[in-house]
């Protein structure tokens, strides 16, 4: 009776964590051998396609090897790990989860398996980005104003007197060449002034129905006429059409695509469309240098990887995109390179 009161016990509790959390355990190999309905749920996964496999098949490539090499160290060496982690779901969508791993002991004393423990935290880590977003944008918004009064006018005056001072005074191939060289800078500052203030203080979309194909189409052009094409661009032929601002998604399609043309790629840029549950989305795939090992930094305003420009490009294609209710990831890719996902809604 003992007995029984005991396992009615332990089915109770079983009970009682698959309803409130994310469930699964692994061998000591890390071979899943029982996931719950919330993880299949979450995951989007069968419970066929998950017992057999290890974790990896909801691996976002988001956290480093270093990291990866501790959680597993700790849980070897018998210790609890907590920790949140970033998953990627069968339609390639992103979740976080908030885990704990508890090693359980077989005979000899060593883990023998782990159970794993997660909740879904994907919402708490959007308000947290949201307000790191807006806690940058209130500071550059301070800077915005100062820079458009007081370096955005004073640079057109000196641009203009520069052109004035070729057309008039310079009559030498030297002299031109010098007032060229300066006009060139101040264009490239202006620009970079134009990124600050796109990003601090960006206009109010319009929304309309958008002929996807002629976008890229319109992107792609200018992403290859403004430099090396390197090994050019695949377009697919697409019949979407999205609900977007045209001029914000030409411009977030034209700094992904120069990305991906100055990532040194061994092949063509990929550009696949796909819809799915009235969404939109938009891959842009190379075989470049990748993108290193924190992905998300990538999209801080002034983070840059270049030795020129702002480190405003990513953050703009972001801020674009949350205006108009879409989104945008940067995974690596299993080969090398690097993937953009870019989902908007459908025009209905």
């Amino acid at each position: 009776m003992h007995d029984q009161d005991s396992l009615r016990r332990l089915q109770d509790l079983r009970y009682a964590l698959d309803q409130a959390a994310i469930v699964a355990i692994t061998d000591r190999r890390g071979v899943i051998t029982y996931v719950n309905d919330k993880f299949c749920e979450i995951s989007q996964y069968g419970r066929d396609e998950l017992i057999g496999q290890d974790h990896r098949v909801v691996n976002s490539g988001h956290h480093s090897k270093e990291f990866m090499r501790g959680l597993w160290r700790t849980i070897g060496h018998g210790r609890v790990w907590r920790g949140e982690l970033r998953n990627r779901a069968k339609d390639g969508s992103i979740y976080w989860v908030d885990t704990t791993i508890v090693p359980l002991p077989g005979d000899d004393g060593k883990p023998a398996e782990y159970l794993a423990i997660r909740s879904d935290i994907t919402a708490r880590k959007a308000m947290e980005q949201r307000l790191a977003d807006q806690e940058a944008l209130t500071q550059l918004g301070e800077l915005a104003a100062v820079v458009a009064h007081e370096v955005r006018n004073p640079l057109a005056g000196v641009k203009g007197s520069l052109q004035v001072m070729r057309s008039r005074i310079a009559v030498t191939d030297i002299d031109r060449g010098v007032i060229d060289t300066m006009i060139a800078r101040l264009d490239t500052l202006n620009n970079k002034v134009d990124d600050i203030l796109k990003f601090a203080r960006p206009r109010s979309p319009r929304l309309e129905a958008v002929d996807l194909a002629s976008v890229l189409l319109d992107a792609a052009a200018s992403a290859t006429a403004a430099g090396d094409a390197g090994t050019g661009i695949r377009l697919p032929r697409t019949a979407s059409c999205v609900l977007a601002d045209r001029e914000m998604i030409r411009a977030v399609f034209l700094n992904l695509l120069r990305n991906a043309l100055e990532s040194g790629s061994s092949a063509p840029i990929e550009v696949d469309v796909a819809e799915m549950d009235g969404g939109c989305r938009i891959d842009i795939a190379d075989r470049g240098i990748g993108l290193g090992a924190e992905p998300e930094k990538l999209f801080q305003p002034f983070h840059s990887t270049k030795a020129t420009g702002t480190g405003l490009g990513l953050a703009i294609v972001r801020r674009f995109l949350s205006l108009q209710n879409g989104s945008v990831v940067l995974e690596p890719r299993a080969a090398g390179g690097a993937l953009a996902r870019v989902t908007l809604p459908l025009a209905r």
